[in-house]
C-alpha cells in the first residue's frame, strides 16, 4: 500500500485529466487529435504523471486505445480510427494510472460521434436532435477578456489567413488552438459552457486512507510502467514466487534493461524510462532454469460499466457535405498524409562508451562464436561455471581488474540469460560486439560488465532464446503523426495538382506565448468548402481556464 500527499504532507493529492480534441464528429479512418492536461484537486496544473491513457469506448468496451506522453502536465496524441469502425456515438475516456486507484468515476469522459461512410446504412434519414452525453470532469468554460478574431470572415480555398488572440494573461500554463470543419452533430452538453465559481471539475470521491490516495497503481512520474505476471511454463498458470529475478528490455539496438519489482500480490512492475513507440519488448526470468516466463498485462482498463449511448442522428441536408468529406478523407489517405513517425527507442539509457568495440567484418571471419571470443575479442571469454559455459568480462575498478561472475549479455537488445545460446549463433549474422568493462547498475540490479551483440542485420527471429524469454509485440508510447499543412504563401504549392483535403486546418496543442498578451497565428485553408470553427483553450498557472471560439467560411473563389 502506498500513500501520496501534497506539498505539506497532509492534504490529499488527487490527479485529474482534461482532454481537448480537434473536433467532435469524425469519419471512420480519420485521426482524433488529442491534447491532454493534468490538474490537481485545487484546479491547478499538476506535474505528476508522465503517461496518460485514452480509450474510445462503445457502451462498455474500449475499441481504440492510445498512450500519450505528458511533459509538464501537457501531452499531445492521436487516436487513429479504424476504417471499419461502425457509425455511432462513442465514449472518449481518459485517465492516468494513478487515477485508477479512485475508480472510473473520476475519469474524464465525453461523447465522440463517428460516421462510417462505407456502411450501407451510414446515412440515417433522421433530423438531428442534438442529443449527447454529459461530459464527466468537463472543464467549465470562461473566455473572460480573451478576444479571438480572424482577419476575414470568408476565405477562398488554398488561402492564407491569420488568427488574432488578444487579452492573454502573462501566467499561461498552456494554450491550444484548433481549426476544423464545423461538426454536423452537436454532441456537446450545456454543462461544458457553464462557469461555477471558476470550478474546473466536479470531483468524485475515491478510495482513501488517512487522507491519502491509496492503492496498487503508483503514479508514472518517471516513465511508462509495464505490468506483468509470472507464469509457470509447465502448467500455464499464474504463480507468485518472489524469489525469482526478472527483467525487461527493448528489442532492437541500444541498451535498455529494467529489473522487475515483484509486489506482495505477485504482480511484476517494470519502471521504464526513455520509451517511445516500439514493435517488440522482451521479458526474461533468469536463474530459474526455464521454469517461468513473464506475460505482459495490458495497461488499459479496456472494459467499463455499460452506458446506453444516444442514437446517432444526422439531418438529411448534410448528405452532400458528408459525401464531399468522405471523398476528401480517402484522397487525403492516398495523397497527402505524412508517413508514420517511425520513432524507436530514444537512444540507449546506458551512456557509457564500450571499452572495446569489434566490427566483425574488419576481422577474419571464424566459423564459431567460441573462436570469435577466443581469437580477437579481448576483455571477455567463455568459461565454465557450475557445469555451464558462461561469458565473463574482465571488470576494471579503481583497485583491481578481475573476471566477473555475473555478466549482462544482450543480443539485439534482448537479454540472453543462457550464454550457451551465443555459442550456437552463426558469427556471419553478427555485425558488432561491444564490451563494457565497468560494473553496471540497472535499477539496483548489479552486473559485472556487459556484452552487447548487434546482428547484421537484426536476426532476432532466428534465435531460440529459451522458454524464459518472451518477445512480445507491444504498442508502446504513441508514434505521433504531425498534421501535414501546405504553405500557400508559395505559389507553387497553391497551383499544385495534389488535392488538399484537410478537414482539420490547424492543430497547435501547446502554443508558446512567452508572456505576450496578443499573438497572431497563420493558417492555410484547404480545398474543402464550408464552415470552420476555431477553438482556443488554455489554462493559467493559477487554475483559470481560457476558452473561446470563432467561425469562418471557405468558399470556392
Amino acid at each position: 500500500m502506498f500513500h501520496v500527499f501534497g506539498n505539506t504532507g497532509n492534504e490529499l493529492l488527487r490527479e485529474r485529466i482534461y482532454v481537448q480534441t480537434d473536433k467532435k464528429v469524425y469519419l471512420s479512418g480519420e485521426p482524433i487529435r488529442l491534447k491532454m492536461l493534468t490538474l490537481d484537486a485545487e484546479h491547478l496544473p499538476l506535474i505528476l504523471s508522465k503517461i496518460a491513457y485514452a480509450e474510445l469506448v462503445d457502451d462498455s468496451i474500449g475499441r481504440v486505445q492510445t498512450i500519450v506522453t505528458l511533459s509538464k502536465g501537457v501531452g499531445e496524441g492521436m487516436m487513429q480510427l479504424p476504417i471499419d469502425l461502425p457509425s455511432g456515438v462513442y465514449r472518449l475516456i481518459a485517465y492516468t494510472r494513478f487515477m485508477r486507484n479512485e475508480g472510473a468515476e473520476v475519469f474524464f469522459e465525453t461523447a465522440i460521434g463517428v460516421i462510417n461512410p462505407f456502411q450501407q446504412d451510414y446515412y440515417p434519414q433522421l433530423v438531428n436532435t442534438g442529443a449527447g452525453i454529459t461530459p464527466i470532469n468537463a472543464m467549465k468554460n470562461q473566455s473572460g477578456s480573451i478576444a479571438l478574431q480572424t482577419d476575414k470572415s470568408v476565405y477562398a480555398i488554398r488561402e492564407q489567413g491569420e488568427l488574432s488572440i488578444t487579452g492573454l494573461p502573462e501566467n499561461l500554463h498552456t494554450l491550444s488552438v484548433a481549426i476544423a470543419g464545423k461538426d454536423l452533430i452537436d454532441l456537446r452538453s450545456d454543462e461544458e459552457t457553464v462557469t461555477v465559481n471558476g470550478q474546473l471539475f466536479d470531483f468524485a470521491g475515491g478510495s482513501t486512507e488517512n487522507g491519502a490516495v491509496t492503492g496498487k497503481y503508483i503514479p508514472e512520474f518517471e516513465g511508462h510502467i509495464l505490468t506483468g505476471k509470472l507464469v509457470d511454463n509447465q502448467t500455464g498458470q499464474s504463480v507468485s514466487d518472489r524469489s525469482v529475478k526478472t527483467g525487461l528490455t527493448f528489442a532492437g539496438k541500444g541498451i535498455h534493461f529494467f529489473p522487475g519489482q515483484i509486489t506482495e500480490t505477485g504482480e511484476i512492475r517494470f519502471l521504464t524510462a526513455g520509451m517511445a513507440a516500439t514493435e517488440n519488448i522482451s521479458t526474461v526470468v533468469y536463474d530459474a532454469d526455464d521454469k517461468y516466463r513473464v506475460d505482459i498485462v495490458s495497461p488499459f482498463v479496456s472494459r467499463f460499466s455499460p452506458k446506453t449511448m444516444p442514437v446517432l442522428s444526422i439531418d438529411s441536408s448534410c448528405y452532400n457535405q458528408l459525401l464531399a468529406r468522405s471523398v476528401a478523407m480517402q484522397a487525403s489517405r492516398y495523397f497527402l498524409e505524412a508517413p508514420p513517425d517511425k520513432r524507436v527507442i530514444d537512444g540507449s539509457i546506458f551512456k557509457i562508451k564500450p571499452a572495446n568495440s569489434y566490427l566483425l567484418d574488419e576481422y577474419t571471419r571464424f566459423p564459431t562464436m567460441r573462436e570469435v571470443f577466443t581469437e580477437f575479442v579481448s576483455n571477455a571469454r567463455f568459461e565454465r561455471q557450475n557445469g555451464k559455459w558462461v561469458l565473463s568480462v574482465a571488470v576494471t575498478t579503481d583497485l583491481k581488474s578481475f573476471f566477473g561472475t555475473k555478466t549482462l549479455v544482450l543480443l539485439d537488445g534482448i537479454h540472453v540469460y543462457n550464454h550457451e545460446i551465443i555459442l550456437n549463433i552463426d558469427p556471419a549474422l553478427i555485425e558488432r560486439i561491444n564490451i563494457y568493462t565497468k560494473r553496471c547498475n540497472f535499477g539496483g540490479e548489479l552486473f559485472d560488465g556487459m556484452i552487447e551483440l548487434i546482428s547484421y542485420p537484426e536476426h532476432i527471429h532466428e534465435t531460440d532464446f529459451g522458454k524464459a524469454v518472451q518477445i512480445i509485440p507491444y504498442a508502446g508510447l504513441q508514434a505521433f503523426e504531425p498534421l501535414a499543412v501546405p504553405d500557400y504563401a508559395d505559389e507553387k504549392n497553391r497551383n499544385s495538382w495534389l488535392p488538399d483535403t484537410r478537414h482539420t486546418l490547424l492543430w497547435e496543442h501547446d502554443v508558446q506565448t512567452k508572456g505576450q498578451s496578443a499573438i497572431h497565428i497563420p493558417f492555410d485553408t484547404s480545398d474543402l468548402k464550408g464552415e470552420y470553427q476555431v477553438t482556443v483553450e488554455g489554462l493559467t498557472t493559477g487554475g483559470v481556464l481560457i476558452h473561446t471560439t470563432a467561425v469562418f467560411s471557405v468558399e470556392g473563389f
